[in-house]
């Protein structure tokens, strides 16, 4: 099979709507996957289902405009606009999505300790995403530049 960007870039879209129909499965079946959660470990959490609930429902805010940005960014990307100033400021957006989504794994750590993994990572994302977002406003300038000398 012949891989080119083309292919990615679809497969990449396909990746976004998967995990979209996954989210609102999510949301939508919380509140018994946290009961099955809690009584499969064994967990002294039964008072903490609204916690978990809160928090699967908070989180699910930033990860939904995460996904929906994305979505965008790769339509820019399948339509040759790459280094373009909307791009720039959608990866802006995303690294601003996973940090909040990262502190409101830090505040339920309160309650449930393995979310400070899932803060971390969400905070290490966005940081990446930062510096991406950074090479891609630079890439922009370099580009205007560019399209500005004769």
């Amino acid at each position: 099979m012949d891989w080119n960007s083309d292919k990615s870039v679809r497969l990449s879209k396909f990746c976004v709507y998967l995990f979209m129909a996954l989210l609102v499965i999510l949301c939508a079946g919380a509140p018994w996957i946290f009961r099955w959660l809690i009584a499969v470990r064994a967990m002294d959490l039964k008072e903490s289902l609204p916690y978990f609930l809160i928090s699967t429902y908070t989180v699910a805010v930033p990860a939904a405009a995460a996904l929906i940005d994305l979505r965008q960014l790769l339509r820019n990307i399948g339509a040759g606009d790459v280094f373009i100033e909307k791009n720039v400021a959608i990866l802006r957006r995303l690294s601003w999505y996973c940090i909040a989504a990262g502190l409101i794994c830090l505040v339920s750590a309160v309650y449930y300790m393995p979310f400070l993994l899932l803060a971390a990572a969400a905070a290490f994302v966005g940081l990446i995403l930062r510096v991406v977002k950074n090479v891609f406003a630079e890439a922009v300038r370099l580009k205007t530049e560019n399209d500005f000398t004769i």
